[in-house]
């Protein structure tokens, strides 16, 4: 039964012994990958270990650093002064150090396969709550102030004016002032609010009793009632604080705390668990592949010795006997389907055709003379056509070569120049052409042949449909038959060779490889001609150029060898500023995990197209206000730095002194501001920016914007789809040029209720820098239109991932063919959950006064 092929070739020894070789090298290429990549899992895994380690004595710094503040620092009269001390420094540094490592943590694999990225947002989530719980912290003990300072200074202070006033007071009812006060301050009991308010009562009836002169009790009525103010001022910032029975923000950075330990310790057993888990594995796969390797040799070991030696054996000596007997008789057959049993056959077969070839090698041996003869015929035609060096000359030797080789009725060779096809030949009774055709008349088969340097044969012309819409060279003469080839030598283009025929089947395949090997004795030899005929011109022209240039080019590398170190000097000069810059204007700028803290997620993205940017995100927090801009000014680089700092000191001035919430009314005193800081009324001064401003007011939970040129882009989730709204900004810039014709206008301000706008998914604040990058096929911009699709297609996901996509869709927008061609800076963010965080502090005072 024969066997088919892919049968047959599954049985040979070569398949069976190459399968098992690869089958090997698969098994232990496995087993080397699978360690590496295990070892290189297992050394991820201890340095994440150790950066959690660190991570949680970082927190144990922080603690300590907390209570060293309360113990020590709110009784220390040089923190009230200075608002400054060592804690507060380590507890800041603490906690940089603890976001820094976990940023670094995002971007390790072994952590992103470990899946434990959700339980890092939200322990960085609560490093945020804690660092904005502590900040309150600080700022209401510097306003409750200690013994002179701050609320309780001033109470105090007004105590005393009432008792050195010169008037006759109760002095019994005075000391149980002082007593009341004293017992609040040690014991923190709110009933000695009341008592104080009803001695201070007491004190007010006696003075109006008092015969003193209306001034004086004007006097001590005012001095008592701003004690009496004061003291409720300092209970009730107590009670912020927190003490025993009032839950407040120690208590509540406590639990904060204790939180972040906790959900720590589970990410630390998430990893020893994931850590775990692979180990196992590990040496669960070593076995598997340690026998796979054992069971693949020991079958190929087995078939060796089973199936190979003794086939092998018979043919050895069956072979050994044919030779001995001069190749006649048969070989020992073997049966086996693989190369022995095939070689045994083929072999019987061999000598079987021996005696058949005979004949056939004799029909060789005289087409191998044809082929000589005609091989010695072309180099004659060589010979003849390489003693000439004119064009003429060579046109018509190859004329008589030809008569000899093919029957034609016209021939012509077209050399190029100046643009045109300068073309001689003969017709086949000797008459001779001579004419010129421009390379503009592409409707002729010469010039197509040219410019495509292909080569166009035919023995039917009229019924070829590629090429009936063209023209012969010579159109007066009827052609059926014909061969253009190009001229082609390894450093230009010569011309065309045209040969035509009014016979069909003009030509054989033979006749069109001779000339195939003629043409190239002629391209060499018309290259030789050309360039001898141009050679002594151009060498006399180029002599005398190269000798002005090379005097010219002596003279100018004297005065280009001074310039070039000037040049050096001046430029590591100005490198070295501009790279000092770029440190102050990256430390002006806020930390992103500020703006990850005040928003429930949020992302920058920030792609500077110099060394220092024009553009600029600014960012700030009063209460339950925020205030976020993204600015571009005018230019890039230096120019554009300096206006980013310019208006960001500006913008703080603005928010921090007038406490302004309205972003309309804060970009028209920022236009005012900018316009009289440059002179821009008096001067020729144009610079300004371009910005779009948010104020998000988390106790109201709502958002409004206004921009200048800038719009605000918003992708809400309506029907399983995403949706980018446009939420435009007046068509006018911050300071710069006010054209007579349109007046300046206020901004205008854009409300948006976040308790009834659920379906929001994220906002997006940019400037024109990403939409106005040239790449892609086309080497156009990239456009508001793209940009508002790749929002609505990364909405979904998470903020880091966000900012990834939109970094590697302009890497590959760009490509390595155009570079950037602005600075790119693009916001993205989500309010935070008011809702939830005002449930969540609820239970939270529940549980702990339970």
């Amino acid at each position: 039964m024969k066997l088919s092929q892919k049968k047959h070739q599954a049985k040979s020894i070569k398949t069976r012994l190459v399968g098992s070789f690869v089958a090997n090298i698969i098994i232990i290429t496995l087993l080397f990958l699978v360690y590496v990549y295990i070892q290189n899992i297992t050394i991820n895994a201890e340095k994440v270990a150790k950066e959690l380690k660190e991570i949680t004595s970082t927190i144990q710094h922080i603690k300590s650093s907390k209570q060293s503040f309360l113990l020590t620092e709110t009784i220390n009269p040089s923190f009230y002064e200075t608002k400054e001390n060592v804690f507060l420094e380590k507890h800041k540094e603490g906690l940089e150090l603890i976001n820094q490592k976990l940023i670094d943590m995002y971007s390790n694999s072994y952590v992103q396969s470990a899946k434990v990225i959700p339980s890092l947002r939200v322990l960085d989530k609560a490093l945020g709550k804690y660092s904005l719980t502590f900040d309150s912290l600080t700022t209401t003990q510097l306003k409750r102030g200690f013994k002179s300072y701050g609320v309780e200074g001033d109470m105090r202070r007004a105590i005393y004016s009432v008792e050195n006033s010169g008037y006759y007071l109760d002095q019994v009812k005075i000391l149980m002032l002082r007593r009341h006060e004293k017992d609040f301050i040690l014991r923190k009991d709110p009933i000695y609010e009341q008592k104080l308010s009803q001695v201070v009562d007491q004190i007010l009836s006696d003075i109006k009793k008092m015969p003193i002169d209306k001034y004086g009790k004007i006097y001590l009525t005012g001095t008592l009632e701003k004690y009496r103010d004061n003291f409720k001022n300092m209970v009730e910032l107590d009670k912020q604080l927190g003490f025993y029975g009032h839950f407040g923000l120690k208590d509540r950075l406590q639990f904060q705390l204790n939180t972040i330990e906790n959900q720590l310790k589970q990410i630390q057993q998430a990893m020893i668990d994931y850590d775990t888990f692979w180990k196992r594995l590990n040496i669960v796969l070593l076995i598997v592949f340690a026998l796979s390797i054992l069971t693949v040799n020991a079958i190929l070991l087995f078939y060796l010795l089973s199936r190979l030696g003794k086939p092998i054996h018979q043919l050895s000596k069956s072979i050994q006997k044919i030779v001995e007997d001069d190749f006649v008789g048969e070989l020992y057959t073997i049966k086996t389907q693989d190369e022995i049993g095939d070689l045994s056959k083929d072999f019987n077969f061999m000598i079987q055709k021996m005696n058949d070839r005979t004949e056939e090698i004799e029909l060789q041996k005289e087409e191998l003379a044809t082929t000589y003869n005609k091989i010695e015929v072309i180099r004659e035609i060589g010979a003849k056509l390489s003693k000439h060096l004119k064009v003429e000359a060579i046109v018509k030797e190859f004329y008589h070569s030809l008569n000899n080789t093919l029957e034609f009725n016209s021939f012509l060779i077209g050399i190029y120049q100046n643009n045109q096809l300068h073309y001689q030949g003969f017709r086949c009774d000797g008459q001779p052409y001579k004419f010129e055709r421009s390379l503009s008349k592409v409707s002729h088969l010469g010039v197509q042949c040219f410019e495509r340097q292909e080569s166009i044969i035919t023995n039917d012309y009229s019924n070829t449909k590629d090429l009936k819409h063209f023209l012969p060279v010579i159109t007066s003469e009827k052609v059926n038959s014909l061969i253009y080839l190009p001229l082609t030598s390894s450093s230009k283009k010569l011309g065309v060779l045209a040969i035509q025929s009014d016979q069909f089947n003009a030509f054989s395949d033979v006749q069109i490889n001779m000339l195939w090997s003629i043409v190239t004795y002629l391209i060499s030899t018309l290259d030789t001609a050309i360039n001898y005929q141009d050679m002594e011109g151009q060498v006399r022209t180029k002599t005398a150029e190269i000798d002005q240039h090379r005097q010219q080019l002596l003279k100018n590398n004297e005065l280009l060898q001074g310039t070039l170190q000037e040049l050096e000097v001046k430029n590591l000069q100005q490198t070295s500023s501009i790279q000092y810059a770029k440190r102050i204007q990256q430390a002006l700028l806020p930390n992103i995990s500020m703006l990850q803290s005040a928003f429930e997620d949020a992302f920058v993205f920030y792609r500077p197209k110099d060394i220092v940017s024009g553009d600029f995100y600014w960012f700030e927090q009063k209460g339950d206000l925020i205030y976020l801009a993204v600015a571009d000014c005018t230019g890039h680089g230096v120019p554009g730095a300096f206006m980013s700092i310019l208006g960001r000191e500006i913008l703080s001035n603005i928010v921090n002194t007038k406490m302004i919430e309205s972003p309309a009314e804060i970009l028209n005193q920022l236009h005012t501001r900018i316009r009289v800081v440059l002179k821009q009324d008096k001067v020729n001064n144009k610079d300004g920016m371009d910005i779009g401003f948010c104020v998000l007011d988390t106790k109201k939970n709502t958002l409004r914007f206004a921009g200048a040129h800038h719009p605000l882009y918003l992708v809400r989730k309506i029907g399983g789809l995403n949706e980018v709204e446009v939420l435009e900004g007046n068509k006018q810039s911050i300071g710069g040029h006010i054209f007579k014709k349109k007046k300046y206008e206020v901004f205008n301000e854009h409300l948006i209720d976040l308790n009834k706008q659920n379906s929001i998914l994220s906002f997006y604040m940019t400037t024109d820098g990403y939409q106005d990058q040239f790449g892609g096929v086309e080497g156009r911009k990239y456009y508001k239109k793209n940009f508002r699709a790749l929002m609505s297609t990364i909405a979904n996901k998470p903020m880091y991932e966000q900012k990834s996509l939109i970094a590697m869709n302009m890497d590959d927008w760009k490509g390595e063919k155009y570079a950037q061609t602005d600075d790119v800076l693009v916001i993205g963010f989500q309010p935070q959950k008011s809702k939830n965080m005002e449930i969540d502090f609820s239970k939270l005072e529940e549980y702990l006064s339970t």
